[in-house]
């Protein structure tokens, strides 16, 4: 009876230790691994949509005296969208007025800018619908009343 083991208390305490240590361990390994997963994903993700090339109309107006027709543009891509032409649209009866090619003919990926055109046909106090499409495939509407 001389021999002395390990009393309860202290081996409850050492199994204590290594479940709460190997949970600890596993909770780590897990995050790391979901972390990697999510930040890959969004690399993807964005290789995708953020190289898609993408046209927006922040504004239109046009001036029925002058034939002038001005829009104001962002591109919120990061491809160039070069080849812009404008068409205009009337907008009571969706028939074409006319089309040009807008200046500046181009737009940065990731750019706001306005570009111009001369469309001869367009009449003062009458709201039109502007359809501005580019290169590589975009496409933009908005409504503007021309001003005399």
């Amino acid at each position: 009876m001389n021999k002395k083991g390990i009393t309860p208390v202290v081996a409850i305490v050492l199994l204590l230790m290594m479940t709460v240590s190997s949970a600890a361990a596993a909770y780590y390994w897990m995050t790391t691994i979901q972390s990697d997963l999510q930040n890959k994903v969004a690399q993807n993700i964005q290789s995708t949509v953020g190289s898609a090339a993408s046209l927006k109309i922040d504004a239109a107006e046009c001036n029925g005296t002058s034939d002038n027709v001005k829009v104001y543009l962002r591109n919120p891509g990061d491809t160039d969208i070069t080849d812009l032409k404008v068409y205009v649209y009337s907008a009571s009866t969706g028939a074409l007025i006319n089309g040009a090619d807008l200046t500046p003919s181009s737009l940065s990926g990731g750019a706001t800018g306005s570009a111009s055109a001369t469309v001869s046909g367009i009449d003062p106090d009458t709201s039109y619908n502007i359809k501005v499409v580019g290169s590589p495939n975009v496409e933009a509407t908005a409504t503007a009343k021309c001003v005399s």
